[in-house]
């Protein structure tokens, strides 16, 4: 492992990450984050003579650092969709667990309350650092830590055509798009009035307030092709905007139309044909002369004009 300080901190993301996840416990979590600690320390302070907190410092801003600037890197509707997901992640933890997680909860949301994050994070990494017994095996600490296997990772998701830019990855779930997650495309809402023709309102005055909406939109998405609305929301690229996600009522409509039961066919009633004229057979069947095939006619008729001249 390159042993540099953003190679430390994308440990200690990855660490994070699996604690979250529930991959390692608690303790495993904190036990990394105390040695990951102790070898940026290292790397940023190699004589350790100046003042423990003076170190502390230094490493709390590399961290700090790392983190706004992976925060800067987020578009807001991917942001927001992360926020959704964390909430879920914390009903699911206070269910699992509601006493513990509750205390622990309330005991972050003081912690929050009352600090700022350099206090916040300061804390267990001047406590690292104090720990004279972390040194001598944190540096095998973050090997193993480097060597555990990584969390699968889903392969990057492609256009699914040559038309769009959004991917699979932008298509909300309606659990998320119900949840109030915006489009991940442009990062707009998808319910509102504002493209819709409200009570009482005129067509040509509807069409005066749309022009600037539209102009808008068209500024953001130049030749973009058409765009799609939710109701009367706000307009969204088909180029840019990854579809609507269809409601549970949606899709139990299109499943009981294509799952609909097909009446049984229709018995076949054989008929018996006559093999000289195809008349069907019913009764007493005689051949007419004008229903016979043209070629056999003509030669009934000649036996019949032969039988006539018999006669006289």
């Amino acid at each position: 492992m390159s042993t540099t300080v953003q190679a430390l901190i994308d440990l200690r993301n990855r660490t994070l990450d699996d604690y979250v996840d529930g991959r390692i416990s608690k303790e495993t979590h904190r036990a990394d984050l105390h040695a990951i600690a102790v070898e940026i320390d290292r790397i940023l302070t190699p004589e350790g003579q100046i003042p423990l907190e003076e170190r502390a410092a230094r490493v709390v801003a590399e961290i700090l650092a790392d983190s706004q600037a992976h925060r800067a890197a987020v578009a807001p509707a991917k942001a927001a969709r992360l926020e959704y997901w964390h909430r879920r992640h914390v009903e699911r933890l206070r269910r699992e667990d509601p006493q513990g997680f509750e205390a622990e909860l309330l005991e972050e949301a003081a912690v929050d309350a009352a600090e700022p994050d350099e206090v916040r994070v300061a804390r267990p990494i001047l406590a690292a650092l104090s720990d004279e017994s972390i040194a001598p095996g944190a540096r095998e600490r973050v090997r193993e830590i480097a060597g555990r296997p990584l969390a699968e990772i889903d392969p990057p998701r492609v256009p699914p055509s040559p038309h769009v830019v959004w991917t699979d990855d932008d298509r909300l779930s309606w659990e998320e798009s119900s949840g109030g997650v915006p489009c991940q495309g442009c990062g707009r809402p998808f319910l509102g009035d504002e493209t819709s023709q409200r009570d009482g309102e005129l067509w040509p005055a509807y069409r005066e307030r749309m022009k600037p909406i539209e102009e808008e939109f068209r500024s953001r998405h130049p030749d973009h092709g058409t765009s799609w609305t939710v109701g009367g929301g706000p307009s969204h690229c088909r180029r840019c905007c990854a579809p609507h996600p269809l409601s549970p009522a949606q899709i139990e409509s299109i499943n009981q139309i294509m799952n609909r039961p097909t009446s049984a066919p229709t018995k076949e009633v054989l008929v018996r044909r006559c093999k000289t004229c195809s008349k069907p057979i019913e009764g007493d069947h005689v051949c007419q002369l004008a229903d016979l095939p043209k070629a056999l006619r003509a030669v009934v008729e000649a036996v019949l004009d032969q039988e006539r001249g018999r006669e006289h």
